[in-house]
This record gives structure tokens, C-alpha cells and sequence, in this order.
């Protein structure tokens, strides 16, 4: 939460003060939750409006002092009435109540002295004081009110010039004064409206420049964050590849030596004579360990322990070489003491040590061979997701299918999303592809998935759910985590703000994800938290925007 938010002002700049002398002024005009701007042209309006009070009392002792005593109190009453609007300003902290009222008696006083002078020459040209009214309101009021009183200024000035003919000079001003009051007149409203549209023409500058570093600071904390994203994903594909490589890498060393034992074991058993029975008995062994290497038993450890020990001692009592590198491969195929006892009825002799030889190094050889499909499936699976993830090759804009990008994101983060996280996915059978930017939004199913992990610190439950409601596609990322609090979901979509510890997180994969969404795709961006409840409902149009449609049109051509 802000300063702003919690109704504090702001702090001053580093490296720069606020004067004291301004406090009491800030605190009489402005109101909390005001930007740096606002309440710096609202201090320099009240000041301004205070310094112009002692200007009339100097104003009106002039015009007392050659004796137009009438004259003297149209100045005089501007101060008063000024003096008088401070008053309700602090009792009412109503800033534009009195705002408009000083700019009418800036407006109205020039007018009144054009008409009890005697016109522009007697007056010495007084009306062109009016016009601060109009800079006033440009500056504080906004462009539509600033016509307004401009047309009320041209009017001012157009009723004077109408009675003009009609009025005297019959003011006691020595010709010399009259002079010199032309000049001030002239010389110092030009010379407010030059400095009030200087500092506010450098303001802008210096604003455009401090947007333009600002975005130039964001844009790089962006690049930072996707390519702390990156290497994040980068390790978690790497880790997801090396497990399958490596299972795929020794069983194909193993496999060198399975192949040798089994060449081994085949000629071995080829030396040694069978009936017809045995050898349809060898032909139903091949296929029971060809079958039993790609769906193992469903025996628990223990169970299998305790089968291999029996195994074991069966072919030691029978004098069987070898019988601990057997008895696992056996049982792995479904053999057990009762089922070997059967086998060598039918196998006599030297036949049933070739035979259980063989039909180990069989069973090996399939589970091997298994294992390395299972592995570099897993390596086709993950390089096939990060393919399909990052879109590569592909049109920018495109029609993209919402739940292959989520199963294509879950498998990028399965290495993160394994431990202790289960995903529910609910998907609706009713939600078509939508047009949009395959690999950005991706990034914000990364980002959803990602800190709800870190949410739940790594135990819980995240539900996926899909939807089509009306014209949009909705996207639902849930979790069973601890939940944001209230007083800060209204600010988790702002830039660099996070809830991450110190060093954990930029602030900017929210932003990201809400800009992506809200304005790469039109759509919307949402949260409800409560504790034990997170959601974030993305909802993208199924119907392509404009800015989509000339953007294909143009990929097309």
C-alpha cells in the first residue's frame, strides 16, 4: 500500500525538501491521496491567490492617494473578499468552491475598473488582468472549463469595447501615471502568462522525461524478469530432461550385457534337446516376459522381496548357478516356487537351467528395451511441450488452443509442480481455440501456475478450471493456499509490487500477465482471495478484436 493509500503524503524526493513554509498550505488545500502535481498546483494557486490580496491594498492606496476614493474600493473589496474566501476555504476544505470564486474576482475586478476609469484608455487598459482567469483555469480547472471562461473573458472584452463611446475620462490620474499604469498593466500580465506557460511547458518536459526513464527502467526490469523466467524454466526442462536421458543412457549400457547374456543363454539352451511340449512351454515363456516387461506384477516391495527370496532358494536347492541374478528377472515375469516346480516337470535335466537362463535374460532384454522407450518418449514429450510452449516457427497471432497451452505449461513445470503439488484439471468440452499470441500467453499461465506453487509452498492442491461464458473463453487458476490479504489485492497487478521476500521476486510477472491479457488480448484479468481459496480467472473474447484481425490480415499477406 502507498503512501497515497493510507492517506499519508508523500514523502519528498531524495536528495530534494519540501519547505515548511508550505506545510500549512498544503494541509489548508489539499486533501489526502492527491498525486505530487495535483497538490503542487493547488500550493501555488492559494499562494498566489494570498499574494494578490496585499496587491489590491496597494492597488487601492494608489487610487485613494489622487483622490478616486469610488475607484479605491473596487481593488479594496478584491482583498477583502479574497481574505474572506481563505476564511470559508478553512472552514469548508472545499478547494474548488474557492478556486472558482477567485478566479470570478479576477475576472470581474479588470471589468469593473475598465468601467469606473473610463474605458480601455482610462483605465489604462486594466482588462487584460482578466485574462489571468482564463490561465487559471487552463491550469487548475482543465481544457473544458478553460473555454468557458475564455468565452466569458472575449465577452468582458467585447461589452467594454460596446461602452466604450459611452464613457467619460473624468478620473483626477495625472497623464504620467496613466502612462506608466498602461505599461505595468501590459508588461505584467504578458509577464505572468509567459512564466505560468514556461513552468508548465517544462513541467510537461520534465514529466515526458521521467516517463520516458521510467519506461526505459520498466523495460529492462521486463527483459530481467522473462529471462529470470527463462533460466528458471531453462533449469526445470534441464532437470526434466536429464532424469529421462539418464534412465535411457544405462539401460543402454545394461542392455549390452543383457544382449550378451541372453547369446549366451540361447546357445547354451540350443545344445540341449526338447520335446514339442518344451518348446511351446519356451514359446509361452518368450511372450509372458515380453509382456511382463512393459506392465510389471502389481506386487508391493515386500511382497516381491519375499517371492524373489523363495525363488532363490528354490534354484539353490536345485543347484542352479547363478541363482540371486535370476530370481529377480523371474519373478519379474510372474514366476513363483509353484509355477518353476510345473516348469521343470516339463524341462528334465540340463533343459531347465538353459531354459530359466534364457528366459531371464529374455525378460531383461524386454524391460530394458521398454525402459529406453519410456525414456526418450519423456524426452519427445518435454522437447514436444517447450516446442509448442514457445511457439516457435510460428505466426505471432494464431488460433491457439487453451487447454494444449496449459498441459504444454504443466509439463515445463512439472519439475517445480511434483512435490507435494497435485493439479485438478477441469476442462470444458465447449471452449473452441481463441486468436491470440500463443507464447505470451503461456507467460501468463507460467506466472499464474508458478506463484501459486510458491503460494502453497510447495503442498496443496491447484484446480485448473475451463469455461465458455457468453462471447469470452474462461480460464480459472486455483489453489488451496494461504490466500492474499485484502487490503493488497487491489495492488498485486501494479508494477514492482510483490509479496515475494526481498530478492524472490520483481513485482513485474503480474504486470505482465494483466498487461498481456487486458491489452494484447482485450480481455480481463481477475482475483478473489480468501484463505484457503485463491483464484485468477482470465477471461480472453472468442471473437478476434479489430487490432487481432488486421494483424492476421497482415501475417496473411
Amino acid at each position: 500500500m502507498t503512501d497515497h493509500d493510507r492517506g499519508v503524503p508523500d514523502a519528498a524526493e531524495p536528495g530534494t525538501t519540501r519547505p515548511d513554509r508550505t506545510g500549512w498550505v498544503e494541509r489548508l488545500a489539499c486533501t489526502p491521496g492527491e498525486d505530487e502535481e495535483t497538490r503542487r498546483r493547488k500550493i501555488q494557486f492559494t499562494i498566489a491567490s494570498i499574494l494578490v490580496a496585499p496587491a489590491g491594498l496597494a492597488w487601492s492606496a494608489l487610487y485613494f492617494a489622487y483622490g478616486e476614493r469610488a475607484v479605491a474600493a473596487i481593488p479594496l473589496a478584491y482583498a477583502v473578499l479574497t481574505l474572506l474566501d481563505l476564511l470559508v476555504l478553512i472552514r469548508l476544505r472545499r478547494y474548488e468552491l474557492f478556486r472558482r470564486f477567485q478566479q470570478l474576482l479576477i475576472l470581474v475586478l479588470p471589468f469593473a475598473l475598465q468601467l469606473a476609469l473610463g474605458g480601455f484608455v482610462g483605465s489604462s487598459l486594466g482588462i487584460v488582468w482578466a485574462f489571468i482567469a482564463v490561465l487559471m483555469a487552463l491550469l487548475f480547472g482543465g481544457a473544458r472549463e478553460a473555454v468557458w471562461w475564455f468565452l466569458a473573458y472575449l465577452s468582458a472584452i467585447v461589452v467594454a469595447a460596446w461602452l466604450e463611446p459611452h464613457l467619460g475620462i473624468d478620473n483626477r490620474l495625472p497623464t504620467g501615471l496613466v502612462l506608466a499604469l498602461f505599461v505595468l498593466n501590459i508588461g505584467a500580465v504578458s509577464t505572468i502568462a509567459f512564466v505560468v506557460l514556461r513552468s508548465f511547458v517544462t513541467d510537461r518536459r520534465r514529466l515526458r522525461e521521467l516517463e520516458v526513464a521510467y519506461l526505459n527502467q520498466e523495460v529492462m526490469l521486463r527483459q530481467s524478469e522473462k529471462l529470470a523466467t527463462l533460466g528458471t524454466l531453462a533449469a526445470g526442462v534441464a532437470h526434466e530432461l536429464n532424469n529421462p536421458a539418464a534412465a535411457t543412457r544405462r539401460a543402454a549400457e545394461q542392455l549390452r550385457d543383457a544382449f550378451a547374456r541372453l547369446e549366451a543363454a540361447q546357445l547354451r539352451l540350443s545344445t540341449v534337446p526338447h520335446t514339442s511340449t518344451g518348446q511351446e512351454l519356451l514359446r509361452s515363456l518368450e511372450r509372458q516376459a515380453r509382456e511382463c516387461a512393459v506392465r510389471p506384477g502389481g506386487l508391493d516391495v515386500l511382497a516381491r522381496s519375499d517371492r524373489e527370496a523363495a525363488v532363490e532358494q528354490w534354484l539353490d536347492e536345485r543347484g542352479i548357478a547363478e541363482p540371486w541374478q535370476l530370481a529377480p528377472s523371474l519373478v519379474g515375469q510372474g514366476l513363483d516356487p509353484s509355477a518353476l516346480t510345473r516348469l521343470a516337470t516339463a524341462l528334465p535335466g540340463e533343459a531347465l537351467p538353459a531354459a530359466l537362463a534364457w528366459a531371464a535374460g529374455v525378460f531383461a532384454v524386454h524391460a530394458l528395451l521398454h525402459e529406453i522407450g519410456q525414456g526418450s518418449a519423456r524426452v519427445a514429450e518435454v522437447v514436444g511441450a517447450l516446442k509448442s510452449y514457445s511457439y516457435v516457427g510460428q505466426a505471432t497471432v494464431q488460433t491457439v488452443d487453451l487447454h494444449g497451452g496449459l498441459d504444454n505449461t504443466l509439463v515445463i513445470l512439472r519439475n517445480k509442480l511434483r512435490a507435494g503439488v497435485t493439479v485438478r484439471r477441469d476442462y470444458g468440452a465447449d471452449v473452441p481455440p481463441v486468436p491470440a499470441y500463443g507464447s505470451e500467453l503461456n507467460q501468463v499461465w507460467t506466472n499464474l501456475l508458478d506463484n501459486a506453487a510458491d503460494a502453497m509452498d510447495g503442498k496443496g492442491e491447484i484446480t485448473i478450471r475451463t469455461r465458455r461464458h457468453e462471447g469470452w473463453a474462461v480460464v480459472e487458476i486455483e489453489d488451496n493456499g494461504p490466500g492474499i490479504p485484502e487490503e493488497i489485492q487491489p495492488r498485486i497487478f501494479d508494477p514492482f509490487f510483490t509479496t515475494k521476500a526481498p530478492g524472490k521476486g520483481t513485482g513485474l510477472g503480474l504486470s505482465t500477465s494483466h498487461a498481456i491479457v487486458t491489452q494484447k488480448h482485450h480481455g480481463e484479468l481477475r482475483v478473489a482471495s480468501r484463505p484457503g481459496c485463491t483464484r485468477f480467472t482470465v477471461k480472453l473474447p472468442i471473437e478476434p478484436p479489430p487490432e487481432v484481425v488486421s494483424t492476421v490480415a497482415g501475417l496473411e499477406e
